[in-house]
């Protein structure tokens, strides 16, 4: 039998200055596979496309106009020969052995239809800063199983526990569910995912499959915009599904008001009073507890810094 073909899939906007290292990283997987890397330029101003042209073994794609992650991946994923599909940000990185420690996985149980590793951060100096695994607790206790991730998609509704650049998936079921989001830019990662937990079983491997650079201009960084993203898509899935999902036992009124606690904080730490007080009423009616209640309170009995129209708009 001929080698199955991977095809990692790197959506890259203005990341110039770091796309040649993930490419070296990238270019040295080694393994009992054909290898097909895509880098799908999306719309950049600086020199990225000409970085990656000038990569020996690298297909590039272009985006007209800047599209976000999403749409990149797509374009990406329609083009790619192979069966099984990698993702990584353009200024990440992979340790050597990756992607064939992710085909023996897949190749030994055919059930499987995506199977991810353990992400570490780095800063700009390369210093090492975390385990995604070991700072969530993510054991075997929370997986269920030395493999498997039993339960898998009331577990995303509590964590998403999937780094994408740490991912192998079978392209047969991204087609099936229609790929990434293209209008989400943000928790674009989740939302597929909970997509897939429907059509194909997930395993776990831990050892590090990515190391994920930690820097000012990452997304993670939007926490407001990240939390607002959150319970857009939770919220959506949790809607759509509510009676199968209470049925096995899933509650999802203290996660929601916690993250609305989380977001009149954030809007509280801004001067916006009257958004913190929105966002503790909403916690408060949502799951009561004396926290939210003393922190209503609280913002009520505080002078705003800030007129209305800086509270942030409508409501997930």
């Amino acid at each position: 039998m001929s080698a199955p073909t991977i095809s990692t899939i790197i959506p890259a906007h203005d990341v110039a200055g770091h796309l040649g290292a993930c490419l070296d990283s990238v270019t040295a997987q080694r393994g009992p596979f054909q290898h097909e890397v895509i880098v799908v330029d999306d719309a950049s101003t600086d020199t990225t496309a000409r970085v990656a042209a000038a990569h020996p073994g690298v297909r590039l794609l272009r985006l007209p106009v800047n599209s976000g992650p999403s749409a990149a991946r797509n374009l990406g994923i329609e083009a790619a020969s192979g069966a099984l599909v990698a993702f990584l940000d353009a200024d990440d990185l992979w340790p050597p052995g990756r992607l064939a420690a992710g085909l023996a996985v897949l190749s030994a149980h055919p059930d499987i239809g995506l199977v991810f590793g353990d992400c570490a951060l780095f800063d700009d100096q390369g210093e090492r800063l975390a385990s995604f695994f070991a700072d969530a607790g993510l054991d075997e206790r929370f997986w269920g199983d030395a493999l498997r991730v039993v339960d898998q998609d009331l577990k995303l509704f509590r964590l998403n526990y999937i780094p994408t650049g740490a991912v192998l998936v079978r392209r047969e079921h991204l087609l099936a569910v229609g790929g990434f989001d293209p209008a989400r830019r943000l928790v674009e990662d989740l939302e597929l995912w909970l997509r897939l937990a429907q059509v194909c079983a997930f395993a776990h491997v831990p050892a590090v499959w990515q190391h994920k650079r930690c820097h000012a201009a990452s997304a993670s960084n939007r926490r407001e915009a990240m939390a607002l993203a959150n319970l857009e898509v939770l919220g959506g899935h949790w809607r759509r599904r509510r009676p199968e999902l209470r049925r096995r036992g899933l509650r999802m009124h203290g996660y929601f008001a916690y993250e609305y606690l989380l977001l009149g904080d954030l809007r509280a730490r801004a001067g916006d009073l009257r958004g913190a007080r929105r966002w503790y009423l909403r916690a408060l009616r949502t799951a009561p507890s004396l926290r939210a209640l003393y922190h209503w309170l609280r913002a009520l009995a505080l002078r705003p810094s800030v007129p209305p129209q800086a509270a942030p708009g409508g409501e997930p």
